[in-house]
C-alpha cells in the first residue's frame, strides 16, 4: 500500500513560506519559533466511493499523510513546539499522556530530529489496543525513559516531580504540553485553518458546509474553531469527544481559544472577535461509549466502511468515532457538504519496530498494561 506523503507540489502554493500565518499577521514573525516536518498544505480529496454509499458529498483532509517520518495533527503541535524548546535553550524534554500516547511518540521522533536526546514520559493507564504496545515499545527503543501514573493525582505528582528534579540538575527540561493546553498548540490549527481557507480560495476544495474533527484535550478542535470564527469561509466546525466530558467540553474548548487570543494580543495581533463563549462551540458527546479508547459498534462500522471503500485507516480511540459521527450527520443532511479532518498518523512506521525490546524487557509497572 503506498503510504507517501502526498501533495507535494503543492507546498509553494500559496506564494508564502510556513507558516501561513506568518503572511496573514507579519507581527509575529520573530515572536513565535517554528520549523516545518511536513509537506504542507496536506491534501483535500473527495472520497467518491464513500460519497456513493452515503448519499452526500464527503471530503477527506490528508493530515496523518503530510509528514513524512510521522503524521497526524501532533506534526502541526510539533512544528511550533519544539523550535520552542530550541528557543528556549533546553536540553530535555518531559512528556505525557495514555500509555501508547501518539504524543509522547511523536515528542521522541521530532524532538531527536532537532538533537533532544534526553525525554521523559508519564503515562496514565489506558484500554490496551495494538498500537498501544507498539508505540510504547518504539518510544522506548528510541531512549524515552517510561514513568507510570496509576492515578491522575499520580501523575500529576510524578510529572511535576520529574520536571523540578531535571530543573535543579541543569537538565533545562521543557515540558511537551497536551495539545488543549498551551496556546502555541492551538495556534498550529489556526494555522492550518488558515491553510483549508486559502486552499478553498485557490480551487483546490470546495467549501465544507461541516467540517469533523476529533476532540481530545481540545486544542486541535479549538484552533480550527478559532480559525472559522476570525477568518470565515471554511465552513462550521464539529467537534466529535473522544475522552471524559469532565476534561473536554465547550466551556474548556471556549477558555482555549480566548486564551490563544490573548496570546495574540500580547504579540500584537488583535483579532476581530469578541470572547468565545461555549455556546459557540459545537461538539457531539454520544459518541464516547464506555470511555476514552472503548471501542463502540458504530465507531468500529465506520473504521470498516472506510478501509473497505477508500482504503484508508482509522483507529477506535479517536478517528473512527469521529468518522462515525459525520457519517451520521451525512445521511440525514445529503444536501450539504462534509469535510473529515484526518488527525490520526497512516505513514508507515515499521522502520521504528525492528528489534524492538519484549513486552517482559519494559519497565515492570507497564507489563500488565501492555498484553
Amino acid at each position: 500500500m503506498d503510504r507517501k506523503p502526498v501533495l507535494k507540489s503543492e507546498v509553494n502554493m500559496f506564494g508564502s513560506e510556513r507558516p501561513w500565518i506568518f503572511s496573514r499577521y507579519p507581527e509575529l514573525k520573530g515572536k513565535i519559533s517554528f520549523k516545518s516536518f511536513g509537506d504542507y498544505p496536506s491534501d483535500v480529496k473527495q472520497l467518491k466511493s464513500l460519497s456513493k454509499e452515503i448519499g452526500a458529498e464527503i471530503y477527506i483532509k490528508r493530515d496523518d499523510r503530510a509528514s513524512p517520518i510521522y503524521g497526524g495533527n501532533k506534526c502541526r503541535m510539533m512544528e511550533f513546539i519544539i523550535p520552542d524548546a530550541l528557543e528556549r535553550k533546553r536540553k530535555s524534554l518531559v512528556t505525557w499522556g495514555a500509555i501508547g500516547s501518539n504524543q509522547v511518540l511523536s515528542s521522541v521522533i521530532f524532538g531527536a530530529k532537532e538533537g533532544f536526546n534526553d525525554v521523559t514520559a508519564i503515562h496514565n493507564i489506558q484500554p490496551f489496543h495494538p498500537y498501544v504496545k507498539r508505540n510504547f515499545l518504539i518510544s522506548t527503543s528510541l531512549g524515552v525513559k517510561q514513568l507510570l501514573g496509576e492515578s491522575d493525582v499520580s501523575l500529576i505528582l510524578k510529572l511535576f516531580y520529574t520536571y523540578m528534579k531535571k530543573k535543579v540538575t541543569g537538565k533545562r527540561p521543557y515540558l511537551i504540553p497536551l495539545v488543549g493546553s498551551a496556546p502555541i498548540s492551538v495556534l498550529s490549527y489556526f494555522d492550518a485553518a488558515l491553510e483549508l481557507k486559502l486552499q478553498i480560495e485557490k480551487g483546490v476544495c470546495p467549501r465544507p458546509d461541516y467540517i469533523f474533527i476529533t476532540v481530545g484535550t481540545g486544542g486541535t478542535a479549538a484552533g480550527l474553531i478559532l480559525g472559522a470564527i476570525a477568518l470565515g469561509g471554511i465552513g462550521k466546525v464539529i467537534g466529535v469527544r473522544t475522552i471524559e466530558k469532565a476534561f473536554v467540553n465547550e466551556k474548556i474548548v471556549a477558555w482555549e481559544i480566548n486564551r490563544t487570543l490573548k496570546f495574540l494580543k500580547r504579540l500584537g495581533v488583535y483579532l476581530k472577535i469578541g470572547n468565545v463563549k461555549a455556546e459557540d462551540i459545537n461538539i457531539l458527546h454520544d459518541y464516547l461509549g464506555e470511555g476514552y479508547a472503548e471501542p463502540t459498534p458504530k465507531c468500529e462500522g465506520a473504521i470498516r466502511l472506510l478501509k473497505e471503500l477508500e482504503d484508508i485507516d482509522l483507529d477506535v480511540t479517536y478517528t473512527g468515532k469521529t468518522m462515525a459521527a459525520m457519517l451520521d450527520w451525512a445521511r440525514e443532511k445529503r444536501d450539504k457538504r462534509f469535510l473529515f479532518w484526518h488527525t490520526l498518523n497512516t505513514v508507515d512506521i515499521s522502520g521504528y519496530t525492528e528489534n524492538l525490546p519484549d513486552v517482559s524487557e519494559a519497565p515492570e509497572p507497564f507489563q500488565k498494561h501492555l498484553r
